[in-house]
């Protein structure tokens, strides 16, 4: 089983893409880990301009779903359409949404392996204080999410970084690896807020800590939630926050890996152009899709390809006519 190495940045909406590209640079994150459904639910067009976008930045596409495991069937085709797109590694959100599902858990984890999908590109993130969820199907996760356990070590449980980090997630980790009797790879996250919707911020000061904390345990991997509710003031701890590097042997395997494929092919690799300067406005009300492209010069069909998501990401059904005031919308 391979381990991951690095850092990832989450990615909650597609319209923040280049943000989340910007910030895994500057803090040295290899990895933009995109929310490419929930539930039952796909974001086609959102889900290939963020992988794209990815790419072109050279880093790599990992995915989100969030599951009720409710209906397996439908989340496993959230999976497989999120694979055929291109993306490296999927990583399940469960929470306690999914109290209580064991027997779907493990119909999701066998249809995805019926499909012929490698169990290493499967992660799940969760709660840390395993004791205090022991509803949520970890064990059945375990069973195929052979990637690793992502465990959601927030500031937002209110307690101090030390015991977030320490007890909650690693002790939490090991006394409940002797339970299953295997050890899942852990690669915590960690968030700057301590509120639900990220709007109560850490300070720099307050933040330390919770790198310290980690750095304790000097994990090979790991992740902050997210890049839009992550203050710039956050990332030069971040980019301090060391990671090991992997074997001198991966490296000269991939490598080597990379020269041979790209001389069998003989086809460059192109170099990625200079980021676009998108123009965005603010929808009022009254606004249509025609008139703002009229007004901006856009066509109907680079509408939908630059703001798709709007529509996708909340579920709401694709209308030519519907547009939620204040919206912000790219027409340039």
């Amino acid at each position: 089983m391979a381990t991951l190495y690095g850092k990832g940045v989450w990615l909650l909406y597609s319209a923040n893409v280049d943000l989340a590209i910007e910030m895994a640079v500057e803090i040295g994150a290899r990895h933009v880990v995109y929310k490419t459904g929930h539930r039952a639910m796909f974001f086609p067009e959102a889900a290939r301009r963020v992988h794209d976008r990815v790419r072109a930045a050279g880093l790599i596409p990992f995915a989100w779903p969030f599951i009720f495991c409710d209906d397996p069937a439908g989340e496993a085709r959230v999976a497989l359409k999120t694979a055929e797109v291109g993306y490296e590694g999927i990583v399940f959100d469960i929470e306690d949404q999914a109290a209580g599902q064991q027997a779907n858990a493990t119909e999701l984890g066998q249809r995805l392996l019926d499909a012929g999908l490698a169990p290493a590109m499967f992660y799940y993130t969760s709660f840390p204080n395993i004791s205090q969820h022991s509803s949520i199907p970890y064990a059945e996760m375990n069973s195929f999410c052979k990637g690793g356990l992502m465990p959601q070590s927030y500031p937002t449980f209110l307690k101090p970084a030390e015991v977030v980090i320490h007890e909650m997630t690693y002790e939490e980790h090991a006394k409940w690896s002797e339970i299953w009797g295997y050890s899942p790879p852990i690669y915590p996250i960690l968030a700057g807020y301590r509120d639900e919707h990220g709007s109560d911020r850490l300070t720099p000061e307050e933040f330390i800590p919770w790198a310290n904390a980690l750095a304790e345990h000097n994990p090979t991997f790991f992740n902050i939630y997210r890049a839009a509710v992550t203050n710039r003031d956050l990332w030069p701890i971040l980019a301090a926050l060391a990671v090991p590097q992997p074997p001198e042997s991966a490296v000269e395997e991939s490598t080597t890996t990379s020269e041979s494929t790209s001389s069998e092919t003989d086809t460059p690799v192109p170099s990625p152009g200079p980021v676009e300067q998108p123009v965005y406005v603010t929808v009022q009300a009254g606004d249509s899709i025609w008139m703002l492209c009229q007004e901006h010069g856009c066509t109907m069909a680079q509408f939908w390809e630059w703001n798709g998501h709007l529509w996708d990401e909340q579920g709401l059904p694709r209308d030519a006519n519907y547009m939620q005031a204040g919206w912000r919308v790219r027409v340039g």
